[in-house]
């Protein structure tokens, strides 16, 4: 059975914009997680424009789920949460086009340096992941590499003009899901998740979390987080 995720990064950029220290990003997985939510996500950016370092530290000590870092391909980046040990470290790209939401990594470009990556973060026992689009191609390169975990960017199917085309992706999505752990691998998936498209896609029996953060953070503003995970996790 699927499980939910929240991406705290929403909540942080807005603490950010405003200034201070609220909404907090740690009062909201605490939260969140009394709601019953199983994983905590976050975008470790160099730019800090969401969690800084101090949320990282703090929010190790605090989530009690699963704490799931994503985080640029820079040995800066790894380096600094090899000290701060989350469950999980997914690698994203380092172009960025959207601050709370990653892009999709390319393998092929980062191949040698992933692979370096992956034996540091398992000789400290962390799991490993990478962002990617769900294409066949981009799994066997996964698979290459023998992550743990992928994840899939499913916005193709999320944000799809009609019917039919939401229907092949998400057929796709079934398929490479169930390619991906032939290989040994789990996957989780992110991108514009919300209300009207969960149920079908926690019908997946093969993807383990859904990683939702903005439209949790709408229905938080109006009935708290408490409540708006215990609301998704009825539709799942």
């Amino acid at each position: 059975m699927s499980r939910l995720a929240l991406d705290i990064d929403p909540i942080a950029l807005i603490r950010n914009i405003i200034g201070g220290r609220t909404p907090d990003p740690v009062q909201s997985c605490v939260l969140a997680e009394i709601g019953g939510v199983e994983s905590i996500v976050c975008y470790f950016r160099n730019d800090l424009k969401t969690i800084n370092e101090r949320d990282l530290q703090i929010l190790r000590e605090v989530a009690k789920t699963h704490f799931n870092v994503r985080c640029d391909i820079s040995e800066q980046s790894v380096k600094k949460l090899l000290k701060i040990k989350p469950d999980m470290v997914t690698f994203v790209s380092n172009n960025k086009s959207s601050i709370t939401h990653p892009n999709f990594v390319n393998i092929d470009e980062y191949f040698d340096t992933l692979k370096d990556y992956i034996a540091d973060l398992r000789v400290n026992t962390i799991a490993n992941s990478i962002l990617i689009e769900p294409e066949i191609e981009n799994v066997k390169n996964a698979g290459k590499l023998e992550f743990d975990y992928i994840e899939f960017d499913v916005t193709k199917y999320t944000l799809a003009e009609n019917l039919d085309e939401e229907l092949a992706e998400l057929e796709n999505i079934n398929s490479l899901s169930a390619a991906a752990n032939k290989l040994g691998m789990g996957v989780n998936v992110s991108g514009s998740i919300n209300s009207a498209n969960l149920g079908d896609i926690s019908k997946i029996h093969s993807i383990e979390d859904i990683i939702i953060g903005q439209s949790i953070l709408d229905k938080a503003l109006a009935v708290g987080f408490e409540h708006a995970v215990r609301d998704l996790i009825s539709l799942m």
